[in-house]
């Protein structure tokens, strides 16, 4: 979401409490984010200030960067000129998205000196200044650019500062009713009306504008071409509205995530409550603590992400690598399957010897079992009868043997290729890094990763909990969400007299249905819980899906099995369509 100039209002209400504290550090985490430590009132702050082009922002912050061993030279710059300095004032030009923040500093003999740090939040035209306050001359500036670049202004040490070029819209703050009105009917009616107003009154985000239309109740209007003085009145009202809440600082901020998803991935943030947006809002108590939330949910996701992708690619390589090792061996097995054609043929030679004659390349012999059939048999001439009837029994021996090996590595692959898929299937149900965390342990563990340092205990069973549903009818359901939980789920928590299910010959989650002593299991909860399980396997698209259930006492890990491998017995299976269930709330 845009950080629009009412974000960087309710940011800098926010900011506010650093006047006249002390800068005391110094940090700049990558090219365009610099962080203040600030002491003030007994407190220590830290302010943070993104010229990122898409993550451009003011706000106070408790997030603790990684710094660069080596400082960059701006942050340099920084430290000479500020360090020590006293934050006197922050100010946000109306309509804008740039901060100035002026500090009293000293210069290296000790001598008064005003600098000020300005922040310009424009996209790809960000920017982080530093000023001589007295002579308005950049110091210096996180991007560096000339009239090569910029025609309206150069950005080089020892230039004057020339601030961005002002918006020539109409300020909406300093208009009246009948003002609007001309502004608004002044522009493209064939517009809708959050389109118009962006151009026709400065500093409105497109969020910004379909918010106040939304409250406005235009919200259904295709075209402007529809305002009328009722219409236009309420857009007055609503802009009125909006001022003051600029002008009190009254922000009601809050963080948005998707409706059904999980409350901690949040989208979005914003100073206001959103009535134009179809999600779910968390109220919070101050914006920057929002910002904090939302970049926190984003870095968590990112990291994520990378670590889905690592381990999907190393799945995928490893699949690949048994499928093709798989059809090899599945082809050697087939050949060895011509063993008894070696055997018939060297049984043959041995009874038809008075038949053959020296130097023979082929012989044609009745069958033992039809004499009409004649069967050809290759023979080397250079060898005697008998001895081309021990190389085909040497052949027939070979061959047995290899398909012992052969049959007994296949089945050794087999069983990898599935857990393999086990594994797959716990990286689908993965949604968060403490999940990838535990799936990149058991990994190792396989000798698919390189061995990591251990990680703690706690974090370890942090990692390993199931997730916990209830049946509509209050019987609990748990569920495994990598085969590890399904060990210690299946082994370790589930009752004998538990009911645990399991997808039919696919992999997926092990699901324990909890029978209370004294109470009969439903058909509902025994649906309800097939139905979960078949929705948390690799057949959850499927409109009907077997899934086997039996008693867990009837569930055995078989010694040296990999994680999330047992036998089971006495089963019944159940055919259902795949559904997921609301899971309870985590303690």
């Amino acid at each position: 979401m845009p950080f629009d100039n009412i974000c960087l209002a309710a940011s800098v209400k926010e900011c506010q409490i650093l006047q006249n504290a002390k800068l005391t550090k110094i940090y700049q985490p990558d090219k365009y984010t610099v962080l203040l430590r600030l002491y003030g009132d007994g407190q220590q702050y830290k302010l943070l200030l993104s010229a990122n082009p898409q993550d451009g922002r003011l706000q106070l912050t408790e997030y603790n960067a990684d710094n660069p061993a080596k400082p960059p030279l701006f942050c340099m710059v920084l430290r000479k000129h500020l360090e020590n300095a006293r934050l006197l004032r922050l100010e946000q030009p109306p309509n804008e998205r740039v901060v100035r923040l002026d500090f009293a500093a000293h210069d290296e003999i000790g001598t008064p000196t005003r600098r000020a740090l300005i922040l310009e939040i424009m996209g790809k035209h960000s920017n982080l200044l530093l000023l001589d306050a007295d002579s308005n001359l950049i110091i210096d500036a996180a991007r560096r650019y000339s009239h090569n670049v910029s025609r309206h202004r150069e950005v080089l040490p020892g230039a004057a500062y020339i601030a961005p070029p002002a918006s020539a819209l109409a300020n909406w703050r300093q208009l009246d009713e009948e003002e609007l009105a001309a502004a608004l009917l002044a522009g493209d009616l064939s517009q809708p009306p959050a389109r118009l107003l962006q151009s026709a009154l400065a500093g409105f985000s497109t969020q910004l504008a379909v918010e106040i239309c939304c409250r406005a109740g235009l919200a259904d209007y295709s075209s402007s071409e529809q305002l009328g003085e009722y219409e236009i009145s309420r857009l007055y009202q609503q802009l009125q509205h909006l001022k003051h809440i600029l002008t009190s600082g009254s922000f009601q901020p809050v963080l948005l995530s998707p409706e059904g998803g999980r409350a901690s991935h949040y989208t979005g943030f914003y100073p206001l409550p959103l009535q134009s947006a179809d999600c779910r809002q968390q109220p919070t108590d101050s914006f920057c603590g929002a910002l904090d939330c939302f970049y926190q949910s984003r870095r968590q996701q990112q990291a994520f992400s990378a670590e889905h992708n690592r381990l999907a690619k190393l799945l995928a390589k490893e699949e690949q690598r048994l499928r093709k090792k798989l059809k090899l061996q599945e082809d050697d097995l087939r050949a060895a399957g011509d063993a008894e054609k070696y055997k018939n043929a060297g049984e043959l030679l041995t009874a038809y010897l008075h038949l053959l004659k020296p130097g023979q390349k082929q012989a044609e012999l009745p069958s033992f079992y039809d004499p009409d059939q004649l069967i050809t048999i290759s023979l080397r001439p250079e060898l005697s009868a008998a001895d081309n009837a021990k190389r085909y029994f040497h052949r027939y021996n070979k061959a047995k043997n290899a398909e012992k090996q052969i049959s007994k590595q296949l089945q050794i692959n087999r069983g990898e290729y599935d857990y393999l898929q086990s594994l797959q299937a716990a990286l689908a149900e993965a949604e968060n890094l403490a999940d990838l965390q535990a799936l990149g342990q058991e990994l190792q563990s396989a000798g698919y990763l390189r061995q990591a340092p251990a990680r703690s205990k706690t974090d370890k069973a942090a990692a390993s909990q199931p997730r916990r549903y209830q049946t509509s009818d209050g019987f609990g359901l748990l569920l495994g969400r990598n085969n590890r939980q399904n060990d210690r789920l299946t082994t370790k928590i589930a009752q004998p007299h538990d009911i645990w299910l399991h997808t039919q010959k696919i992999p997926g989650s092990h699901v324990i249905l909890q029978c209370p002593e004294g109470r009969e299991i439903s058909e509902t909860a025994l649906r309800e819980a097939a139905a979960l399980a078949a929705f948390h396997s690799q057949a959850r698209q499927a409109d009907k899906v077997a899934v086997d259930y039996t008693e867990a006492h009837n569930v055995k890990k078989p010694n040296g099995a990999r994680p999330g491998m047992v036998i089971y017995f006495e089963q019944q299976t159940i055919y259902v369509q795949p559904r997921e269930l609301a899971p309870c709330e985590e303690d």
